[in-house]
């Protein structure tokens, strides 16, 4: 059995770093839903920074920027790892939606040290 195909694309680190200002830019009360659709936006976009950063952190993992990296990493799965117990009410929902956001910042700081493609 083979391993499926791993897309190649390089992710839209600009997407992502919009959806962060989004995200820890809300001023007025958002919507239920406009936090359901960001909370997703922001979980497929760390997910994938995990999957991207993950391989280049091993490559590097005896420098600090690698340590660091794989630190970070591990942040993001337990930030995608706590949405299963986010209370339903508004607040926490977006106070969890900055928490993510401010990890997938971090990622992206990483990708890009890391000469992420």
């Amino acid at each position: 059995m083979t391993a499926p195909a791993q897309d190649q694309t390089a992710p839209d680190i600009a997407v992502m770093r919009e959806t962060v200002s989004r995200a820890l830019a809300l001023a007025a009360p958002p919507t239920a839903q406009a936090v359901t659709l960001l909370i997703g936006q922001l979980r497929g976009h760390v997910e994938l920074m995990v999957r991207e950063i993950e391989p280049l952190a091993a490559e590097q993992a005896d420098t600090l920027s690698g340590t660091l990296a794989v630190t970070c990493v591990g942040e993001g799965r337990r930030k995608l790892e706590a949405g299963a117990q986010v209370r339903p009410a508004l607040s926490s929902r977006l106070a969890y939606a900055r928490r993510l956001a401010r990890v997938l910042d971090a990622l992206c700081g990483h990708h890009r040290t890391l000469g992420g493609r």
